[in-house]
């Protein structure tokens, strides 16, 4: 460690330390219950299925009378699916039953038909099953595998290196919600209404290891991986980049449209593809920062087989790294950034 980084690190450590205090990890209970609806709708189908466990056993137990619920026969006969990120909604609901929007979502997770066309039939499956009883026998479940779950992501000690990495010095909480039927993927929540201010927010997958060899009569042991909460982390972290930057970037859209192995993506996908270029170079670094090199470069090596710009950028982030002192944030070096991807030639 230099004598640089450790000034550097000396006067972030009591926002390190901050950071510590204000991880919240939870089971939002609209969340849950839309997690079972999709669940319910869509495991048959679908070729990843929940992770195994006694409370996916207990979902389909008590469930299994209302397999064939008109609601759940409605969304399975729609055109299309919402993607995995559709449970996150219930952050933005009512808090009691029936449910409407309370707050408006940054993002339509509802795309398979209107929102009011959904909360109907959502609202009456929740009703003539009375998920309310369900949902409230495992509460005494949900605290314990949060409980678990928070001892875990501390015992890491991963938010102080993200905290490091990033530089804010802006009061932040960290708030993880746990699926524990989603098996398919993460995903950050962003919002700017007043009652989520300051809150850095993500809903965290159940990923199945299948070495466990996981069962009905397994517990739930949720300890998340560390590269997918730095990961999550990041795009809140990073979420201001391109709106700030949007008609430079749109300039050089084309740059971020072909992977590594030469496929051509469709052009409205510019925007998500740099956002995940920039995200998975920031999380290799951090990785880098807490478990070492070798461990940064295995990361980004991985993530060089989708994008072509991903060991470039992450060696330009060197700069970054070895100049804090003037960049103490990670929006102080931006500017640096676009120049660096507008001059990039292969």
């Amino acid at each position: 460690m230099t004598i640089k980084f450790l000034r550097f690190y000396l006067l972030l450590l009591p926002t390190l330390l901050w950071s510590q205090d204000n991880l919240d990890i939870k089971v939002d209970n609209r969340m849950e219950a839309l997690s079972i609806f999709y669940t319910l709708a869509t495991a048959d189908t679908l070729d990843t299925k929940p992770t195994p466990s006694t409370y996916y056993r207990d979902v389909k137990l008590y469930f299994e009378a209302y397999k064939n619920h008109e609601s759940l026969n409605w969304y399975r006969n729609l055109d299309a699916w919402d993607g995995y990120d559709m449970a996150s909604l219930g952050l933005f609901l009512s808090k009691q039953h029936p449910f409407t929007i309370a707050v408006k979502p940054e993002v339509n997770y509802i795309r398979s038909s209107s929102q009011e066309t959904f909360l109907y039939h959502f609202n009456k499956f929740y009703a003539d099953t009375d998920m309310h009883s369900f949902i409230n026998k495992h509460k005494k479940l949900y605290e314990s595998v949060c409980q678990n779950a928070k001892d875990a992501v501390i015992a890491s000690g991963i938010l102080n290196h993200i905290q490091s990495f990033y530089g804010t010095t802006v009061e932040s909480r960290f708030v993880i919600y746990l699926d524990l039927l989603n098996n398919l993927g993460s995903n950050a929540i962003n919002s700017d209404d007043p009652g989520f201010i300051n809150d850095r927010m993500f809903r965290l997958a159940y990923l199945n290891d299948e070495s466990k060899h996981l069962t009905d009569e397994s517990p739930v042991l949720f300890t998340p991986y560390i590269n997918v909460v730095t990961h999550e982390i990041s795009h809140l972290f990073l979420k201001e980049f391109i709106p700030k930057y949007r008609k430079r970037l749109y300039k050089i859209r084309q740059l971020f449209l072909t992977t590594s192995n030469g496929e051509v993506l469709n052009e409205t996908k510019w925007e998500n593809e740099l956002d995940e270029l920039l995200v998975r170079v920031c999380t290799a670094r951090i990785l880098a920062q807490k478990f070492g090199h070798e461990k940064g470069i295995e990361e980004i090596n991985n993530q060089a087989k989708h994008f072509k710009l991903a060991k470039p950028l992450y060696e330009f982030f060197e700069t970054y790294i070895s100049n804090r002192s003037l960049y103490k944030e990670v929006n102080m070096f931006y500017p640096e950034i676009v120049v660096f991807l507008e001059n990039y030639t292969e």
